[in-house]
């Protein structure tokens, strides 16, 4: 990369929107879950979802792009923070997810045909340290849609087989929504 391309890239300012467990929607459960950290009767707890192995539901989020969002065919980017707790788990050391994601203009029509896909790859799981210690992970997509203030956003996350998959669940905690602002 030339030395103009890095100060440009540099130059940009992004502003992010982090949305938690209690902002993402599941179709088939009401209310996400929780973890304790520390042992199972601590008061302090992580809300998210869990993901366990075969779990083929969709946890999705809708909002609306921020006026503040450059409108220069500009591309986001998504980070999906994902937590394991692998101490006891007797097989698998892989896991993958799906993000799904859809954009719409103001006064235009949302499509379940104008979907993009991505795929995580195979992620190696880390071992932990003890019971209710958890790796985080940080799943970083490069967005190939274009997007503009004020358009409507569908982000959608799901698990999905590998081989030699973790048998454990996977526990969703955020997804971050990072965009060129003005």
């Amino acid at each position: 990369m030339s030395n103009y391309c890095y100060e440009e890239e540099r130059a940009k300012e992004y502003n992010s929107l982090v949305f938690n467990g209690g902002n993402i929607n599941d179709g088939t459960e009401t209310e996400p879950d929780t973890i304790p950290l520390g042992s199972a009767d601590s008061n302090i707890r992580i809300l998210g979802w869990l993901l366990p192995q075969g779990d083929t539901d969709e946890y999705s989020l809708t909002f609306n792009v921020p006026k503040d969002a450059v409108n220069r065919n500009q591309r986001a980017k998504v980070f999906v923070h994902l937590l394991t707790d692998n101490s006891n788990t007797p097989t698998g050391n892989r896991f993958a997810i799906r993000l799904s994601s859809l954009f719409a203009r103001s006064n235009g029509v949302v499509n379940i045909a104008n979907i993009n896909v991505y795929n995580s790859g195979n992620i190696s799981i880390q071992n932990s340290p003890g019971n209710f210690q958890y790796n985080h992970y940080v799943l970083e997509f490069d967005l190939d849609d274009i997007i503009r203030a004020e358009d409507f956003a569908l982000l959608s996350i799901a698990r999905t087989s590998v081989i030699n998959d973790y048998a454990g669940a996977l526990f969703l905690s955020s997804i971050e929504f990072r965009y060129v602002s003005k």
